[in-house]
């Protein structure tokens, strides 16, 4: 589980990071609380997505529930059909990957 949590952090880290560098080049929610929460949405699908980890163990990391995690996926999914959001969502996934698998915390992701 600890390797789970750790996975999840750092997806939500690089997902914050990259937001910051894409700045208005990616339509992201403009108040404080909205875009913590949206973060959190989009490293929860990245970590459901590209690590394969269950809503479960992804609800669990977060503290979140299963359900919750799910709807987030959903928001997520929905908004890839904007192109500029899809291209970072790509490479948010991309670069979690990398990190993840580098940092030996999740092998087979």
């Amino acid at each position: 589980m600890a390797d789970i949590r750790t996975a999840c952090r750092i997806v939500l880290l690089i997902t914050r990071e990259m937001a910051q560098v894409a700045g208005d080049r990616v339509s992201l929610k403009a108040d404080r609380r909205r875009s913590v929460s949206h973060f959190r949405q989009i490293a929860m699908y990245v970590c459901h997505v590209t690590l394969q980890l269950s809503l479960s163990e992804i609800g669990a990391a977060f503290g979140r529930d299963r359900t919750t995690v799910a709807y987030s996926c959903r928001v997520i999914e929905d908004r890839r059909d904007d192109r500029a959001f899809d291209e970072f969502i790509a490479s948010v996934e991309r670069l979690a990957y990398s990190v993840v698998v580098a940092a030996g915390v999740r092998e087979n992701a």
